[in-house]
């Protein structure tokens, strides 16, 4: 199964939003597994930002809920499993 492109970058938005306002982050999907024998979609996210780790944790609440409505009913039987790949960069 694949999810359609439209839907990705309504997803990839929604996570942009909700981990990297206000924290001068750059987020993006780095890919989408899908994964039908276990029901779940992995999704792979970069963040590139100054702020603590911390800071990004706080906003993972209530995301997994936002992502399943994201994906609509085409999709609620598929878990949404988000794994961050958070790398730091400081301005000189």
């Amino acid at each position: 199964m694949k999810i359609a492109d439209e839907l990705l970058s309504d997803v990839e938005a929604l996570i942009a939003e909700q981990l990297g306002d206000g924290l001068q982050a750059d987020v993006k999907i780095e890919r989408i597994d899908v994964s039908e024998s276990q029901l779940q979609i992995h999704i792979f996210v970069s963040i590139e930002t100054e702020a603590k780790p911390s800071e990004i944790a706080d906003r993972y609440f209530g995301l997994t809920g936002r992502v399943r409505d994201a994906l609509g009913d085409s999709w609620r039987d598929f878990f949404p499993v988000i794994t961050p790949n958070i790398g730091h960069h400081v301005n000189a």
